[in-house]
């Protein structure tokens, strides 16, 4: 299955809540979740977390290069053949990933635009390598219609776009990409949005105005966008300290009290439940995900 998780202008915090959504996946033995960043105009992953791709030689532009031969046989296949390691066995995007403490496997993207783009482009002839695997969270960033990103959301199963209604240049985009999103849900391809930012108008405003439901209220969380970019900052305001110290009495090892986590954990959630009920995208009643 292929998540893409895009914007139509600009990137409002995309990356993040791709990989808060890849690291909060309902994962199983046969479920390995992987980030791709996809994005063109560069990575930011590498960055964040001191990853030298050329020492590691694994990232996107490696798995660009794989993508130009056949696919092999998928992870079930193995697993149905005895093998023990089906999940590595079968999906060549594990192999081109780099673990990152806590166990997220990522396919970071270069912060080369030219590299990155060429890269893009590349995989989006051959998008079938992304389904080698159980569960791939693609960060698009912009997907600007009739770019490679553009192409290679047009492969996925579901599709959330980062938004703020709130913004004009944000909701006029909205407006403008309608058709083209509404091709996707024709297509069989789920699409939601997750609401960023602050928006004046209620969810079912929201859905009515651009017909798609809202799936997720992205919050303004800077502790938890700081442990998604490998960063530790210990809560500062008073509501986010004593959220804190009730979870950890519950799990000294959890991570929901921030609001971003519980988020994203949710929003991975509905897209795997989106996975198992097989539903069509017209009969998709709207769902809410919000966190405070």
């Amino acid at each position: 299955m292929i998540v893409a998780v895009c914007s139509l202008s600009g990137a409002p915090g995309v990356t993040s809540l791709a990989t808060a959504v890849a690291a909060c996946w309902p994962s199983t033995p046969l479920t390995v979740p992987v980030l791709v960043e996809a994005d063109a105009s560069g990575g930011d992953v590498a960055s964040w977390y001191g990853i030298d791709l050329g020492r590691e030689q694994k990232g996107l532009v490696p798995l660009a290069a794989a993508s130009r031969v056949p696919v092999p046989v998928s992870a079930g296949a193995w697993a149905e053949a005895g093998v023990v390691n089906a999940v590595a066995a079968g999906s060549p995007v594990l192999d081109h990933a780099v673990e990152l403490p806590g166990g997220l496997r990522v396919v970071a993207a270069p912060a080369d635009p030219l590299e990155a783009g060429r890269a893009v482009a590349a995989l989006a002839h051959n998008p079938a390598l992304l389904r080698a695997g159980r569960v791939t969270v693609l960060d698009v960033g912009r997907a600007v219609p009739g770019s490679a990103g553009a192409s290679l959301v047009r492969c996925a199963d579901i599709v959330v776009v980062l938004a703020d209604p709130g913004d004009v240049g944000h909701a006029n985009r909205l407006r403008v990409c309608a058709p083209v999103l509404a091709s996707l849900k024709e297509d069989g391809v789920r699409v939601g949005l997750a609401v960023a930012g602050t928006c004046p108008h209620p969810d079912q405003e929201v859905s009515r105005l651009f017909g798609l439901p809202v799936w997720a209220c992205i919050p303004h969380d800077p502790a938890g966008a700081a442990l998604v970019r490998g960063e530790h900052r210990p809560p500062t305001r008073l509501r986010d300290r004593w959220a804190a110290w009730r979870s950890q009495r519950r799990d000294p090892d959890g991570m929901e009290w921030m609001p971003l986590v519980k988020t994203a954990k949710s929003l991975a959630e509905l897209c795997d439940d989106f996975s198992g009920l097989g539903l069509d995208g017209q009969g998709q009643n709207t769902t809410a995900v919000s966190a405070a």
